[in-house]
This record gives C-alpha cells, sequence and structure tokens, in this order.
C-alpha cells in the first residue's frame, strides 16, 4: 500500500505545472551528429585539405615520387662531375661509398645502411641498377664518374620536400594517422557528453518510478523540456493521481469496515457480560447444590460458550485496532524492546506449560548498539502493537507445539537494514494451504486448528485472527509476516516458523496505521 499524507484535492496537482519550451527528442540526439559532423570536418578535413594544398603547392611530394623519378634521379648523380647531396630529392635518403665499399656520407640510419653495403657489395649490383626491397623500403645502387657507387632508399610514403621538415617532423601519412586518432578521442568525448545529457534529461523519469517503488503517491512527476519525456511523465503523473484515489478511496472503505466492525465487536460486549453474570450465578447455585447434575452441565456449557465468544469479539477489537490507524510510532531501541519481548512472551509461555528457549544474533547485537548511539538510525516503531503482535505468534506456536519448548528469535541482517523476530516451535508445521493463507482473517487450517484446542492443561480459543493481526502490524511497520516450516535435512517438517521482518528504516503502510 502506499503513504497518503495529503489531504488535498488531487486534481489541480498538475494543473499547477508550469508551462515551458518543449524540444522534440530527435532534435536533441541530433545536434550530437551535427557536432560529430562539425568535429569530423575539423580534425579529418582541414589536415587533409591542408595535405592536399601543401602537395599541389609542392611542399609535400607524393607517396610514389621516389619510385617514379628513381631514373631521372640516377642520371642526374651519374653524370655529376662530382657528388652533390642537395641534387637528392627529400622523398630518398642516401649512402655514399668509397670504391672499397667505405661509407662516406650518409643520411640513413645504422640499419638501412648496414642493408645498403650489402646492396653495393652485390655482384648483380655491381653493373645493372637493380631495385631491392627490405622492410618496406626500395633500395638501389647508383655508379658514379669518380668510381664510388651511391644507394638510394625511398618507401612509398608522402614526404615533406624540405629536408629539414622530413627529418624533424613525423611524415605527412602519419600526421594523417594522428588526426583519425583525434576523430576517434573526439567521438568517445562527444558520446560521453550525450550519455551525460540523456541521463539527466531522463532523470525525472528515474525519480517518478523510484517515488512509485517507495509507495510516495504524494510527490508530483517531474517536468522534462524534452517533448516525449514529457509526455511520458505527464502519463505516469495522470497514473499516479488515478491510483491514489484509488487507494484512498479503498483506504477509506476498509477504515469504515474496520469501525463498524469494532462498533459491532463493542455493542456484543454488554448482551456477552450480561450472559457471563447470569452463567456464572448459575454456577455458583449449583456448587451450592441448588440444580440438579443436567442443570450444572447446561449452566457451564454456557459459561463456556460465553467466554469463547467473549475471546472472539476480544480479538475482533484488537484486529480492528491492529489496522485502523490507532499505532503511535516512536523512536525504540531495539534492545529494550527484545528484553520486553521476552519478558512478556515468557508469562506467557509458563502459564501455558512451555518453557521460552530465546537467541539474539551478534549482528543483532551489533546493530542495538549502534542504534542507541545514533539517532540518525533510530527505528520509529509502535513497540506495545509489536509486543501484541509477537505475543500472538507466541500463542499460536504454544497452541499447535507438540512437546514443551517454544524458540524467540532476534536477528538482523545489515545489507538490508532489517530486524527479523522469529518464533518457532516444534509442531506439525503450516499445511501449504496454511502458508498461503495463514495471515488471512478468518482462515483456521482445519478441524485439529478449529475452536478450542488444549495444550499443557491450558484451554486456548483460537478464531483464525491471531496470525492475521501480526500480519496486519507488520505491515503497518513496513514489513511483512512471513510463514514458514523447519525441516530437518531429510525433509521432513520438525516445527512451524513465523518471522516478523522489520525493516529499520521504516516506509510505513499508512493504510494501516498513522500517527497521531
Amino acid at each position: 500500500m502506499a503513504r497518503l499524507e495529503s489531504q488535498q484535492p488531487p486534481h489541480p496537482e498538475q494543473a499547477d505545472q508550469p508551462h515551458h519550451l518543449r524540444i522534440p527528442l530527435a532534435l536533441v540526439i541530433g545536434r550530437y551528429f551535427f557536432y560529430l559532423l562539425v568535429g569530423s570536418l575539423i580534425v579529418i578535413g582541414a589536415p587533409l585539405a591542408a595535405l592536399t594544398g601543401q602537395m599541389r603547392s609542392g611542399s609535400i611530394v607524393p607517396a610514389n615520387y621516389g619510385e617514379v623519378h628513381l631514373d631521372d634521379v640516377a642520371k642526374t648523380l651519374s653524370t655529376q662531375p662530382t657528388f652533390n647531396a642537395d641534387a637528392i630529392p627529400s622523398a630518398y635518403r642516401y649512402a655514399l661509398f668509397t670504391s672499397t665499399d667505405s661509407i662516406a656520407l650518409s643520411d640513413m640510419n645504422a640499419s638501412q645502411i648496414e642493408f645498403a653495403r650489402t646492396v653495393t657489395a652485390s655482384p648483380n649490383e655491381k653493373d645493372a641498377q637493380v631495385v631491392v626491397e627490405q622492410q618496406r623500403f626500395f633500395y638501389t645502387a647508383i655508379n658514379l664518374p669518380d668510381g664510388r657507387r651511391c644507394v638510394l632508399c625511398y618507401n612509398l610514403t608522402p614526404q615533406w620536400a624540405d629536408k629539414n621538415l622530413r627529418d624533424t617532423l613525423p611524415n605527412p601519412q602519419d600526421m594523417m594517422f594522428w588526426s583519425f586518432g583525434a576523430l576517434a578521442v573526439l567521438i568517445v568525448l562527444i558520446a560521453m557528453r550525450a550519455s551525460n545529457v540523456i541521463k539527466r534529461k531522463m532523470n525525472p523519469l528515474v525519480e517518478a518510478a523510484q517515488a512509485v517503488g517507495r509507495q510516495d503517491l504524494n510527490t508530483a512527476t517531474g517536468r522534462s523540456n524534452v517533448a516525449q519525456i514529457d509526455d511520458v511523465l505527464r502519463a505516469m503523473d495522470e497514473m499516479r493521481i488515478s491510483l491514489k484515489q484509488s487507494l484512498e478511496a479503498q483506504w477509506e472503505s476498509e477504515q469504515r469496515t474496520r469501525e463498524q466492525v469494532a462498533a459491532l465487536a463493542h455493542d456484543l460486549k454488554t448482551p456477552l457480560t450480561v450472559v457471563r453474570g447470569n452463567a456464572d450465578m448459575l454456577i455458583e447455585d449449583a456448587t451450592a447444590g441448588a440444580l440438579d447434575i443436567d442443570q450444572a452441565q447446561s449452566a457451564q456449557a454456557i459459561q463456556t460458550a460465553a467466554l469463547s465468544m467473549d475471546s472472539f469479539v476480544s480479538q475482533i477489537v484488537e484486529a480492528s485496532h491492529s489496522g485502523a490507524g490507532t499505532l503511535q510510532f516512536k523512536p525504540t531501541n531495539p534492545s529494550k524492546l527484545a528484553d520486553q519481548l521476552e519478558q512478556e512472551a515468557k508469562a506467557l509461555v509458563e502459564a501455558r506449560g512451555f518453557t521460552l528457549d530465546t537467541a539474539r544474533s551478534s549482528s543483532f547485537t551489533d546493530a542495538c548498539c549502534q542504534t542507541a548511539t545514533s539517532t540518525d538510525t533510530r527505528a520509529q516503531w509502535d513497540a506495545r502493537a509489536l509486543e501484541r503482535a509477537v505475543l500472538n505468534l507466541v500463542d499460536n506456536a504454544c497452541a499447535y507445539a507438540s512437546h514443551s519448548v517454544v524458540r524467540l528469535v532476534f536477528s538482523f541482517d545489515a545489507t538490508v537494514h532489517t530486524f527479523f523476530i522469529t518464533v518457532e516451535n516444534d509442531g506439525s508445521g503450516f499445511s501449504p494451504e496454511a502458508l498461503v493463507h495463514g495471515t488471512e482473517r478468518f482462515y483456521r487450517d482445519d478441524a485439529s486448528r478449529t475452536g478450542s484446542h488444549t495444550t499443557g492443561n491450558v484451554e486456548s480459543t483460537h478464531f483464525g485472527l491471531g496470525l492475521a493481526i501480526a500480519s496486519d502490524i507488520a505491515h503497518a511497520h513496513g514489513g511483512t509476516l512471513n510463514l514458514s516450516n523447519q525441516l530437518a535435512g531429510n525433509g521432513t517438517i520438525q516445527g512451524a516458523r513465523a518471522t516478523i521482518v522489520l525493516p529499520e528504516i521504516i516506509k510505513r503502510d499508512e493504510h494501516y496505521g498513522k500517527s497521531n
């Protein structure tokens, strides 16, 4: 159920929302494609245009320059009376060897010089100009007029026409590859920006869904300047208002029913008191011998039935109070509550002829210590209501126990900040049907669990309200009542288990309880 605190009419909630500019989602997404297009033109188009312009102006020689002009360069070098390195274009690296194959001049690196030495020393290279490839570089040896040999080296990549730029800067092709790397970075940055913006635009949807998840129907959904998202938010707000109205109507109907049942039960108290009083007088007469045996038995039957009916009416009144909005939520120390519950449960169990076995997990003890020293995590519970719930579970456990021990266990799960109050017995356990319907009002499993049931020499009357009362109180605290069976290793049932799941920081179900 959802929290229903506000008494304002739900209809005007949307009407008060201010109007704002709405833009289509396609425009929100499309602008990032525009950013990508502009960025691509800048990081790719601009360098490419600059490369093309420099190639046209001669500042950059094309990739096939070395291959196309090799014969011209070889002819120039072979006809020079003396070797002139300036006559070699920047597309080539050179190594000048003496007639004894010693290096005279070179602008190659060490590995290129070694391979050039191999090329000039090859018998096949002595008389003919042969091109040899090695690691994407092409080598050829040229015979010079002075008897020396010059080995030229080139590859198929664009290169700066100026040798100083060639030796200082990366070649233009590598610089273009850097532009593609910059484009990849740009794509990532634009994608991150788009993701953050879209996430921010979607935040009102997330907040609206979270509000429904925490059962808050009083908070109006936000608005978005994105048309499609705003349409969804408006639809969600209409759904919220409709659901709130429906739940308010349901709660008011349940409230009226509870009040009527409580009033009816209260009205039954007076005639029942009269019946019990007269039955007590007849029992006194029977004890004094004023009645015969049949009359005495009839008087005893009247008294027993009156007591049973009075107990039933009392449980109906208690059930109506467990969910009629009368709970008082106050800061509660779980440790002190556990002390009180153990004391009250022990008195009830011993009155029924049983023994109470109690236990507290280490996590429960730690949580109690933390709660006692922190005001931020102090649980807002109704201790009296929880006492009624636990005693109902203990009474039910006593009624259907096989031996003489009832167990009361307190535990805590730090991962979900939840307390657990568990009551166990060693009886026959819950039937499959009882596990499903056991918390419903007036549900009684079978004949063995109907009407009067004698346990521990004490007669108790069960009308299918104890578990329902405990369940209502648990729900009023934002928790649940879970029914299960204790199972042995071979799968046999060793007893029943009822657990109140109690959140530390509660989300109260206002249909079941409101603070006055």
